[in-house]
């Protein structure tokens, strides 16, 4: 599974991600003006300052839909109505005190930095960049036309620059690392679908083996069997059968899970795959039948088929001529032995080169979240355990 997010998730979260904690920012600045306005306007009674902190309610709710819902259009409405705001509320302050505000009043420099904090409404960084430098020289206009209007001439203050340069070097520093970390990224999504576009492979590969085994092979042993070259109908529209199935593809397509419609018909495909398997070989099924109702229909078909090589070893190798089947199943799993009394044989000596057993039973089980359990010994028979999970197969 690929770590981290989309690269264009990954820009839209980062960029959101700093222009949030500028909001922030800029939402301190303005309540800490107000709370100054108003221990003055308390101190100094016969001073109004509270026009000046109306001026700055506009701002205030910009800020506010600027975070929520981010947008050009908001965005410079709150630059331009809150530039405004600073001048109006610079030249209240000015006037009620008599005197200029200093240029450099922390007050002064806590409005500039609300309204640089309009940072980015898109996730580029360049975007970003251009926004900061529209707040900052709105904030310095702003500033400048309030004091030039009481007769302040224009004086540099640094602090403000140096706030701007550093929200730029940090917006800089993202969209750099924004760069480099794509191409890494990319290269994690190709690694993440390659590794499960092989994981899917190695099922259909897995489950190619098993019906050439299952189809090609058990045919050509039933053809070879006849001993005058003459197939009986049955034989005939076996191989038919599956030579449709192989060549429509239905082998290979995923099915959603099944909804119990067809559920009730599972039983009697299982007793017609064991029959065609059998040949003529008595064949026992016993347990709960109905079980097989619980499973998606790619278990069923896959767990089916298992069974039926199960049954083709029996009649093919055990030398007997009884084999029995019993379905039991729990709320988590489906289990089904299939058991003979045949000649039997050494599984640490043959299971690995057997092509019936590796891959027409536990390697199509496996493919489905199941597993498949050998116990065999020569001369007392053979018994085999398949369990499949009762939910989705697993990828």
């Amino acid at each position: 599974m690929p770590l981290g997010l989309p690269s264009h998730l990954a820009a839209r979260t980062t960029t959101r991600a700093v222009a949030r904690a500028g909001h922030a920012i800029a939402a301190v600045s303005l309540v800490s003006v107000g709370i100054v306005g108003l221990s003055v306007e308390v101190s100094l009674p016969e001073v109004a300052l509270w026009p000046a902190l109306l001026a700055l309610l506009p701002m205030l709710a910009l800020l506010v839909m600027l975070d929520r819902t981010p947008s050009r259009f908001i965005a410079g409405c709150y630059v331009v109505i809150g530039g405004l705001g600073v001048y109006l509320s610079t030249l209240i302050v000015s006037t009620e005190l008599g005197a200029p505000i200093a240029y450099d009043d922390y007050v002064v420099q806590l409005l500039k930095l609300a309204l640089m904090m309009v940072v980015g409404v898109t996730p580029k960084a360049r975007d970003a960049i251009a926004w900061t430098t529209l707040g900052y020289v709105a904030g310095e206009l702003a500033t400048f036309a309030a004091l030039a209007t009481v007769g302040a001439g224009w004086q540099f203050d640094g602090t403000p620059l140096a706030i701007y340069l550093a929200i730029v070097g940090t917006l800089a520093v993202v969209g750099a690392e924004r760069f480099t970390t794509r191409a890494s990224q990319s290269a994690l999504f190709r690694a993440a679908r390659d590794e499960q576009l092989a994981e899917v492979r190695a099922v259909f590969e897995s489950r190619a083996t098993a019906l050439l085994h299952d189809t090609v092979l058990n045919q050509l042993a039933v053809v070879t069997a006849t001993p005058d070259a003459r197939l009986s109908r049955e034989v005939r529209e076996s191989i038919a059968a599956d030579l449709a199935m192989i060549v429509g593809e239905e082998w290979f397509a995923v099915d959603a899970p099944s909804d119990g419609t067809a559920g009730a018909q599972r039983a009697e495909l299982l007793r017609r795959a064991v029959a065609e398997a059998g040949g003529e070989l008595e064949v026992t099924l016993a347990g709960d039948l109905d079980a097989l109702e619980t499973l998606p229909r790619e278990t069923a078909d896959e767990l089916v088929r298992a069974i039926a090589q199960c049954i083709s070893n029996v009649r093919r190798h055990a030398q007997t001529t009884h084999a029995e089947i019993v379905v039991g199943a729990s709320p988590e799993e489906l289990s089904v032995m299939v058991i003979d009394a045949g000649v039997g044989f050494d599984v640490a000596g043959r299971s690995g080169g057997r092509l019936g057993v590796g891959s027409s039973i536990i390697g199509r089980l496996d493919s489905i979240g199941g597993a498949a359990t050998v116990w065999s010994q020569p001369g007392k028979g053979t018994s085999v355990m398949l369990r499949v999970p009762t939910g989705v197969p697993r990828r």
